[in-house]
């Protein structure tokens, strides 16, 4: 197409005919490019519509028009299809007859009685010229129908547990990767309860039975390294894994514990092997011994005692047996009075693991921790101030003790003493405190333990529920005047009931089973109550105040035939072996037969008044024991509080 210009003339100017000359050739030239490019393009597009008028036309591809199953028995047609993720009108090609087949062995319901080839056969037949569309044939091989699911080996899991994790059920196709799903579970189920097991195989009986089959681990030996001095019946009757049981590791972190417990090791790792066959684990314990022999000459400072000479010779591991025997001397206190303990424990009397502790003694008991008001001996000795009130108890305790269930354990102790109470000038009222005579009682006691380490615990609990029936013979004590001495005397009986529970918490978790005795921030919550029945002998009551108790207070500050203590502290680990602590007591000992006794100008009161003391304290771990040291502040002013062990 020939474009054409009409350009109106201008007429010259003085100046610019160069201009007009310039512009006219320029413009006429591009015009001129723009025809021929548009003429080029259009020749262009005529060339390649015919080049494509020229080539053959290309066939359709044939589409899915029926799909025919075979082979099926219980899975029907349309499960089948679905499964394969075609559906009619997909293209028919090999590609897609592949997936088909690739989707249908993936289901796990086929396969059982062939090859992966010959389970799953997928062809098409030529599709129809006129309508483009085929047939696509599906012969499966398809796997048994379960009519019945059983267990073997399932070991120390019910069957019935197993039963509840496997989805085959009866009158199903049996699936194999359904049944793999099931089998990882069962093996979580026997590791969620600390055993090691695996599935080692599924078989189906001709009638259509599945039998599942497990291998449960077990202990096939234990060996005993590092003990010396220890004998290895200690070692093996302490921990409850023994050889031929089942392999638990939170059995054996429990022994671990156990052994810990005895306070005659320092570590006690545990080394497994498993390469001795399958289903099998042998174990090595090895244990690092500690000295428990102690023999000590020191003198000693308590609130209640003061200042007292005292020799210890201790045993936590008499004879290599795990025996405790200690035998205690104490001079000095106060009242200038001796004391001496003999104890021994046998913690396996018998195969079921009974325990006998025996307490003899002759030994002074302070009760409160100053002078009494207006008291003088009434027989003064020389060189002594026996203006302080005290006990000296003869006699001794049996205690019998036996497990059972788990983390319970039972006990029945046998009571005998001769209670001996100094001779004080109390007016008539006060007087009536005074108190000898032999008292006989028997006792039980339940226990439930869950702590992780009994001497130094971080998690777990501890409830001790006791009762005690006792009788006592009470007489006045001599006087050198002859007056008697006015009192609640002569026989009585009474029962006493006593609670003590103690829950702890870790702020970081358990502890490693590699370091069982680490080191963990820890809430510790501890409640009691006693109360009482019959009339109670003085000695026998209640006593609340002090540092085993209500701290903040006069040691026995409150005393009654009823008690009541919550306590809580807050266990922070400074160092290696200190440890700080902020404490909260609440608690109060209140009725009874003495409310009209004034003892330090404090009198019984007759019912519950909560005291609270506060404050901080330090823990110092040493070959001896913790050292403990409190201040407690309470609505009496403050008090330190010094003695050796924990408090709870």
């Amino acid at each position: 197409m020939k474009i054409r210009t009409r350009r109106k003339p201008v007429r010259p100017q003085s100046g610019s005919p160069l201009l007009l000359v310039t512009i006219l050739p320029v413009a006429s030239f591009s015009l001129l490019t723009l025809s021929y490019r548009s003429a080029q393009a259009q020749a262009t597009a005529q060339a390649d519509a015919a080049a494509q008028n020229a080539q053959p036309p290309q066939p359709n591809v044939s589409r899915i028009g029926e799909f025919i199953v075979t082979g099926n028995k219980t899975l029907n047609k349309d499960a089948i299809i679905a499964y394969s993720r075609h559906k009619i009108g997909d293209p028919c090609t090999e590609h897609t007859l592949d997936e088909i087949a690739t989707n249908l062995m993936k289901t796990g319901f086929f396969g059982q009685h062939t090859s992966d080839q010959d389970a799953v056969k997928v062809k098409a037949e030529e599709a129809n010229p006129s309508t483009g569309l085929c047939r696509v044939l599906i012969d499966v091989d398809e796997n048994d129908t379960i009519q019945k699911v059983t267990v073997s080996g399932s070991g120390p899991v019910k069957p019935e547990d197993i039963l509840k994790l496997i989805h085959i059920k009866p009158g199903t196709v049996y699936n194999f990767v359904q049944f793999g799903a099931d089998a990882v579970d069962i093996q979580n189920l026997y590791r969620s309860q600390g055993y090691s097991a695996v599935v080692t195989d599924a078989v189906i009986d001709p009638p259509g039975v599945l039998n599942v089959n497990i291998l449960v681990a077990r202990v096939t030996e234990i060996r005993i390294t590092g003990n010396r001095r220890t004998k290895p019946v200690v070692i093996r009757r302490t921990m409850r894994t023994k050889e031929g049981d089942y392999y638990n590791v939170n059995q054996l972190n429990r022994d671990r514990q156990r052994l810990y417990n005895l306070d005659i090791f320092e570590d006690v790792p545990v080394f497994e092997e498993r390469t001795l066959g399958p289903g099998r684990v042998g174990l090595t314990v090895s244990v690092v011994e500690r000295r428990t022999g102690t023999i000590g000459l020191g003198i000693g400072y308590s609130n209640r005692q003061q200042l007292v000479g005292r020799a210890e010779i201790t045993d936590t591991n008499f004879r290599g047996m795990g025996e405790t025997l200690s035998l205690i001397w104490e001079q000095g206190g106060i009242a200038n009075r001796s004391s001496i303990e003999l104890g021994f424990t046998e913690p396996f009397l018998d195969k079921r693991e009974t325990a006998l502790s025996l307490q003899l003694y002759d030994k002074v008991v302070y009760r409160f921790s100053s002078d009494l008001l207006n008291a003088v001996p009434a027989t003064p000795v020389t060189g002594s101030t026996d203006d302080r009130y005290f006990e000296r108890r003869t006699g001794g305790i049996v205690t019998v003790s036996r497990p059972f269930a788990t983390n319970y354990r039972a006990a029945i102790s046998l009571r005998g003493e001769n209670v001996h109470t100094d001779t004080l000038a109390l007016d008539p009222t006060n007087a009536r405190i005074l108190q000898n005579g032999p008292i006989y009682s028997v006792g039980g006691s339940l226990i439930h333990n869950t702590r992780d380490l009994d001497l130094d615990p971080v998690m777990g609990g501890y409830q001790n529920l006791s009762l005690q029936v006792g009788h006592a013979d009470l007489k006045p004590p001599n006087t050198t005047t002859g007056t008697p001495i006015p009192g609640p005397f002569g026989p009585t009986n009474f029962g006493k009931s006593f609670i003590d529970a103690r829950q702890y918490f870790s702020l970081q978790g358990p502890r490693p089973r590699n370091k069982p005795d680490a080191k963990r921030s820890v809430i510790a919550l501890r409640l009691m109550f006693g109360t009482s029945a019959g009339r109670l002998p003085f000695f026998e009551q209640y006593f609340v105040g002090g540092a085993e108790s209500l701290r903040g207070y006069r040691e026995d500050r409150f005393w009654g035939s009823n008690m009541l203590l919550g306590s809580i502290e807050f266990r922070q680990p400074l160092a290696n072996a200190l440890t700080g602590v902020l404490f909260l007591d609440v608690g109060d000992a209140w009725g009874g037969s003495y409310t009209d006794v004034n003892i330090l100008g404090f009198n019984q009161a007759n019912g519950f008044r909560p005291h609270i003391g506060v404050g901080p304290g330090l823990r110092i771990r040493t070959p001896l024991g913790p050292i403990r040291l409190d201040y407690g502040i309470g609505s009496e002013g403050g008090r330190f509080h010094f003695s050796i062990g924990n408090v709870f």
